[in-house]
């Protein structure tokens, strides 16, 4: 049988970040019990691939890079405890605070990957059965954490698709070596408007 890989494309914070959320995780599930992402470590997702043929996916990560390469490093700002609206389930995650600075940074990115808008966050608890959330979100509801930090990388992660151990590996880490004066946008030129000659015959 031919070889498939699973794909993940995703933002790593720093090691007092992660270690942070993992301490989140471990209150949670003493009050919960376990829940879906109970294990995994702390990341800002991107995309994923799924059910890829190496051969042909992983060559198009080297035009990725070049494209990445021409970003900046970026300081996000952690922004409290957020959900998303819930459905039958609830998920709990760490904000980012959204400033203008950030958002551009994320347009951009998003334009290298082909994606579409999506709100950056690290999760906390994904999934959580909405009668379990009620007990869990007041815990985070007005709980402050303002922390900046900075993302100088992208990492992608593989998996096989239909092997027994599908553990995420870190395939490549792309860094983002761009200054920020490369992506300023040039000030929009002002046209120089003519008078009018009174004296011309309008065509219209």
């Amino acid at each position: 049988m031919e070889t498939y890989k699973d794909y993940m494309i995703i933002l790593t914070p720093p090691i007092h970040i992660a270690e942070q959320v993992k301490k989140y995780k471990h209150a949670a599930q003493r009050l919960i019990g376990d829940f879906e992402s109970m294990h995994s470590k702390a990341h800002i997702s991107l995309k994923r691939l799924h059910r890829q043929k190496p051969y042909w996916t992983e060559p198009l990560f080297d035009k990725l890079e070049k494209e990445l390469s021409l970003l900046e490093p970026v300081t996000l700002q952690l922004n409290g405890f957020a959900t998303f609206l819930p459905t039958d389930f609830t998920t709990i995650y760490a904000a980012i605070l959204s400033t203008p600075e950030m958002e551009d940074w994320f347009k951009r990115l998003r334009q290298c990957l082909g994606e579409k808008k999506a709100v950056p966050h690290i999760t906390i608890a994904r999934q959580v059965p909405n009668d379990k959330a009620r007990k869990l979100w007041p815990k985070f509801k007005d709980r402050p954490w303002n922390e900046e930090f900075e993302v100088k990388y992208l990492t992608i992660l593989h998996r096989s698709t239909y092997e027994h151990d599908r553990t995420w590996e870190i395939f490549r880490q792309i860094p983002f070596k761009g200054k920020p004066e490369w992506n300023v946008l040039p000030e929009k030129r002002k046209e120089i408007v003519k008078p009018v000659d009174e004296n011309q015959t309008s065509l219209f």
